[in-house]
């Protein structure tokens, strides 16, 4: 049995080759656990500037696959008893202050570990150009108390890095002199022997991948510096891990032993593994969106949770390209549950499957951020070939098809503005632009200043990046980028076009004093940015 599926995933190499190229990526590793056991790794591409082949012990960047390390070590703080499932964050950190009561007042680490705050997702401000930092770890909780409410707390479910920025602060404060990334080398990585894992930069290991992004002739195009998504920067706690697929496969392997076992003896604990109160992190805690077929399709603690068949590809990038995303295991004969997850940032896209009924664990990892969502393909054509569907979905047909819809969105932004674009309008003198704006709390700018070519921008007064501006209409100006200008750049692909225009605003003195920004695809209201001459010292 073994051997057989073993020979099927061995004949998948020449697609995925050819996948991995179509995508425009790099490199890639993948591995595959069946009952409990590794039986295939495989590397392709190249993971460095040699050109160099990638295999099961190159390290990546995880990106959100970091995020159940930090659900786990938040498991193993409540197995000691140093907090509840149901305690309020306010009562951990007397910092949290959140604007609207009912979040003060009854927000748990599980409403932030499931996604369920309510709260907008900000996503694109706190990191930058080359995934460098924007702001100091001690802007997390205020950026976090400052956060618009898109629904009621529990009564929804929005994506939020942010709710992991709040975790890691919470087992920072409660681990005694640990911080976050000692934690999990304590509490996880060392007791697995996970050697290859790490939470900051280690230049002394070798077979590191270095970062990439793809042009639009799909050619990858190395990124330097390497970013800052580590111990000590915000956001640690959701993107902060580095690991290889044979560490993974030792966590995942874990993890499904000890769901297995605690399920069965209804215990929060397992002998000899150091995992604590799995059953709580895989159960479904959110609803996600639902499915034709009635299947669950749910979110749990740093898992998604769906039952098979189902589409997949929902928290990486494929189904902005494919709307209409392929079944996976349409033919099995009845439901079978995974936990999976993705994993994508301005340098790597992930992906993971678990499937407990079998101890199979299946993931992907990627050392650039590719046309399209690579290791997602990967990973479906992977699970397709485990649930050996007699019908197999092309799925390098659809590497090629979502490949060149990315690159077509692009063009895309500049058409539909001009559409929508009101003509002979006219804006005040451009001086009257010039100057610095900040949000309500003061911790992200905007800074503009006026050279010969016209009217320019830099965020967080980094004056190594100045984006130029055009009049749009009124007193909106947009500052679109073609896609080889945003991976020259380094930034993560931001293809709606509301992104792209900044609105001014005068006071009742007709002076410009603010500007709002849609930078947050889930808030379409837009951000207030206000004229001052600095930001907050202290954050």
């Amino acid at each position: 049995m073994v051997e057989r599926l073993l020979s099927r995933l061995r004949a998948l190499s020449p697609v995925i080759s050819e996948i991995v190229k179509s995508s425009g990526a790099p490199g890639a590793s993948i591995g595959v656990l069946h009952q409990g056991e590794v039986i295939h790794t495989e590397g392709f591409g190249f993971y460095d500037e040699k050109h160099e082949t990638p295999d099961e012990n190159t390290i990546y960047y995880l990106a959100s696959l970091s995020k159940t390390f930090t659900a786990s070590a938040v498991a193993t703080l409540v197995e000691w008893g140093k907090l509840e499932w149901t305690t309020p964050i306010s009562s951990v950190l007397p910092e949290f202050q959140h604007w609207d009561s009912n979040v003060q007042a009854n927000a748990t680490i599980v409403d932030f570990l499931a996604h369920r705050s309510g709260l907008a997702p900000k996503n694109n401000i706190w990191n930058a150009e080359f995934g460098q930092s924007t702001m100091g770890k001690n802007a997390a909780i205020p950026m976090v108390n400052s956060l618009e409410k898109l629904f009621e707390l529990r009564e929804g479910f929005q994506y939020n890095n942010w709710g992991y920025a709040v975790a890691d602060e919470v087992i920072t404060a409660l681990s005694g002199e640990f911080s976050w990334g000692t934690a999990l080398h304590k509490y996880i990585f060392e007791p697995l022997e996970m050697t290859r894992t790490i939470t900051s930069s280690r230049s002394d290991l070798d077979n590191r991948a270095e970062p990439y992004q793809s042009f639009s002739s799909l050619e990858p195009h190395h990124l330097k510096p390497r970013p800052q998504f580590e111990d000590g920067h915000i956001m640690q706690g959701a993107v902060g891990v580095q690991s290889c697929v044979s560490d993974l496969l030792k966590y995942y392997k874990a993890i499904l032993s000890a769901w297995e076992d605690q399920e069965q003896q209804k215990t929060t604990s397992s002998p000899g593994n150091p995992l604590f109160q799995v059953s709580t992190l895989l159960q479904s805690h959110a609803k996600m969106f639902r499915l034709p077929s009635g299947n669950e399709n749910s979110y749990a603690l740093a898992w998604a949770r769906t039952e098979f068949p189902a589409p997949m590809g929902s928290i990486g990038l494929n189904p902005t390209y494919i709307p209409e995303m392929p079944i996976v295991g349409k033919n099995l004969s009845k439901p079978r549950l995974g936990f999976w997850h993705q994993g994508s940032n301005m340098c790597t896209l992930n992906f993971v499957t678990l499937l407990p009924d079998t101890r199979t664990a299946v993931v992907v990892l990627s050392n650039g951020l590719a046309n399209n969502d690579v290791s997602d393909w990967i990973g479906q054509l992977l699970l397709q070939t485990i649930f050996e569907d007699p019908e197999p979905v092309d799925y390098l047909e659809l590497a090629k098809l979502s490949a060149a819809r990315s690159n077509a969105r692009w063009p895309k932004i500049t058409e539909d503005l001009e559409k929508e674009r009101t003509p002979g309008t006219t804006h005040l003198p451009l001086t009257s632009y010039v100057g610095k704006f900040y949000n309500k709390i003061g911790t992200f700018g905007l800074e503009f200043r006026l050279q010969e070519s016209g009217l320019q921008f830099c965020f967080q007064e980094n004056h190594a990046y100045w984006y130029s501006m055009e009049h749009y209409e009124n007193d909106i100006f947009t500052w679109v980028l073609t896609r080889d200008q945003n991976v020259e750049r380094g930034r993560f692909p931001v293809t709606w076009r509301a992104f792209y225009k900044i609105r001014f605003q005068k006071g009742d003195d007709g002076s410009v004093d603010s500007l709002i920004w849609e930078h947050d695809g889930a808030w379409d209201a837009g951000e207030v940015f206000s004229r001052r001459e600095t930001g907050s010292e202290k954050l």
